[in-house]
């Protein structure tokens, strides 16, 4: 049981590396090509895109998977997120584009908020795969 069970916890995360190394690799490569602050933003919002594809790709199947009362829970969940993410954004803004001076930080306040995306796409997917075993 227990070689079953590490078994199906490394087949999880190849899975979801899949998608997370396509995704991060995409952005290393666009990130080399242009290394300008400007450059850098696109190749990040490009990622931030991408992995809100594969959050709504993992939701949508999660979603389908789940009884009435469990879809019901993740949509308040998400929701919630989506307040999360909207607030975290604001101070993310407001504190690298206010307190912090130099446009490098436009790059890392655009990262910070890749990673809240990623995270939560990550999060997401995790749970549908974990639904199928």
């Amino acid at each position: 049981m227990k070689k079953a069970i590490v078994i199906l916890f490394f087949l999880i995360n190849s899975i979801l590396s899949f998608a997370q190394n396509k995704i991060d690799k995409d952005l290393e490569k666009c990130l080399a090509q242009d290394n300008s602050t400007a450059g850098q933003r696109n190749c990040i919002n490009s990622a931030q895109k991408s992995w809100d594809k594969e959050l709504n790709k993992s939701y949508i199947s999660l979603s389908q998977k789940l009884s009435k009362n469990g879809k019901k829970e993740l949509v308040e969940a998400q929701r919630n997120w989506i307040l999360f993410r909207d607030s975290e954004f604001k101070l993310i803004d407001k504190y690298y584009f206010d307190v912090k001076k130099g446009t490098i930080f436009y790059v890392i306040a655009e990262n910070k908020k890749l990673e809240i995306i990623k995270a939560r796409a990550i999060q997401i997917k995790d749970y549908d795969y974990q639904y199928d075993y």
